[in-house]
C-alpha cells in the first residue's frame, strides 16, 4: 500500500533512468532525453504534486537534517512549478544544450549539467537554511551557460531574451548571453530577495559552478582547439573560401601560398568567433580567440 502511495514518484525516477539509457544506447542527444523526461514528469507532477514534493523535491533542510533525502538534489531538477516555468527552462536548455553537447560530448555535458544543478541548490541552501522547497532545472541550465561561455565565449547561439516580460529569440554570442543573464540574476538577488518566489541565488550558484567546471573539465579541450588544420574548417566556410583553402593546402611554392593566405584572410573571418584573420608564416591567425589555422 505504501508503494502505491509513492507510485508517481517511482514512475518519475524510472522515466529519468529510461530516457538516459535510451539516449545512451540509441546515440540520441542527452539534451533531448532530459527535455522529454522533464515534460513527461511535469504532466505527472501536475496530477500528484503533494506526494512528489515530499518524495522528489529538495529542501535546504536536507543538508542539515534528514540527509537520507539528499538524493532529491538531483530529482528536483526534473520538477517544475507551472507551465511557464518548464517552457522557459526547456526552451533555453534546447538552444544551449544541443550545440554545447556536440562541442564537448555527452559525458562532460551530463557532469556539468547535474553538478551545476547540485551546486546551485547548495549555494542557495547555505544562504537560506530554511524550510523552502526548490524545484526546477534552472541551476543546471545556468551551469551549462556558464561553462559554454567560459570555454567557447564567441560561439553564437539562439537564445530567448526577455524584453518587458516577453521573450524574443535572437542570435547572440554565448559570452554576452552569460553576462546578460548573470547580471540579471545577480540584480534580482540584491533587489528582489525573497519577493518573487524564485531562487535567483540558485541560478547564480549554478552559473558560477559551470564556469569552475569548465576550467576543470574543458581546459584541455580549449587548449587543443588552438591549432586546427585547414581541412577541419572547410565545412564551416563559404564555397568560395573552400576553394581558396584547397589551394593553400596543396600549394608547394611558398610565395604563391602566402598570396593565397592573404586573400583568404582578407575575404573571410574566423569561423569560430567571427574575428579578423591575419596571415602568418605557419598559416592564419585569429587575433580575437587565438586559433591558428595551418
Amino acid at each position: 500500500m505504501d508503494i502505491i502511495n509513492h507510485l508517481p514518484s517511482i514512475v518519475s525516477v524510472l522515466i529519468i533512468i529510461i530516457a538516459l539509457l535510451v539516449a545512451y544506447f540509441r546515440k540520441y542527444p542527452f539534451t533531448l532525453a532530459i527535455l522529454i523526461s522533464n515534460f513527461i514528469i511535469f504532466f505527472i507532477y501536475t496530477l500528484f504534486p503533494a506526494v512528489m514534493n515530499i518524495d522528489l523535491a529538495f529542501s535546504p533542510l536536507y543538508l542539515y537534517h534528514f540527509q537520507y533525502r539528499l538524493y532529491t538534489v538531483v530529482t528536483t531538477m526534473f520538477l517544475h512549478a507551472n507551465l511557464s516555468h518548464i517552457l522557459g527552462n526547456m526552451i533555453t536548455l534546447f538552444f544551449l544544450g544541443i550545440p554545447f553537447e556536440r562541442r564537448i560530448g555527452w559525458k562532460k555535458f551530463l557532469l556539468i549539467y547535474f553538478i551545476s544543478g547540485i551546486g546551485g541548490s547548495i549555494v542557495f541552501s547555505i544562504v537560506n537554511p530554511g524550510p523552502f522547497i526548490l524545484v526546477g532545472a534552472s541551476g543546471a541550465i545556468f551551469g551549462i551557460l556558464g561553462a559554454f561561455a567560459s570555454a567557447y565565449p564567441f560561439d553564437e547561439i539562439v537564445m530567448p531574451l526577455p524584453v518587458f516580460f516577453i521573450a524574443f529569440l535572437t542570435r547572440i554570442k554565448v559570452l554576452y548571453a552569460a553576462i546578460f543573464f548573470g547580471l540579471f540574476e545577480f540584480l534580482f538577488v540584491l533587489l528582489s530577495y525573497g519577493y518573487d518566489n524564485i531562487a535567483h541565488l540558485a541560478h547564480v550558484g549554478g552559473l558560477v559552478t559551470g564556469v569552475v567546471l569548465s576550467f576543470i573539465l574543458l581546459r584541455e579541450k580549449s587548449r587543443r582547439i588552438r591549432v586546427l588544420e585547414f581541412r577541419d574548417i572547410t565545412e564551416l566556410s563559404t564555397p568560395q573560401n573552400r576553394e581558396i583553402i584547397e589551394r593553400v593546402r596543396f600549394e608547394s611554392i611558398p610565395e604563391i601560398k602566402i598570396e593565397w593566405l592573404k586573400k583568404l584572410a582578407k575575404e573571410s573571418k574566423c569561423p569560430y568567433c567571427g574575428g579578423k584573420l591575419r596571415e602568418r608564416k605557419e598559416g592564419l591567425y585569429c587575433r580575437r580567440c587565438g586559433v591558428i589555422f595551418r
